[in-house]
């Protein structure tokens, strides 16, 4: 099988589908990002709930990488519609 080549940076023009695909990869990861959240506040193990937020801090980390490539004041994201 041929390997795909990965790009090494996103496009510079954001497509309408582009942006629906990431509007909802961001709404997934806000919702997994309270959801981590809840259960770190209702868990009462120290070791279950420091995995817990970690796991919050890493889909935080995602969301705002997500983030970025929809912010109008990012000159690399332009949507062609």
């Amino acid at each position: 099988m041929g390997q795909q080549n990965r790009m090494p940076e996103p496009p510079q023009i954001v497509t309408s589908k582009d942006y629906s695909y990431l509007t909802d990869a961001l709404s997934w990861e806000l919702d997994i990002i309270k959801k981590f959240n809840h259960f770190a506040q209702e868990t009462q193990d120290s070791k279950t709930k420091n995995l817990i937020k970690r796991a919050a801090q890493i889909h935080q980390k995602h969301y705002s990488i997500l983030l970025k490539h929809l912010n109008p004041a990012n000159s690399a994201a332009k949507i062609n519609q």
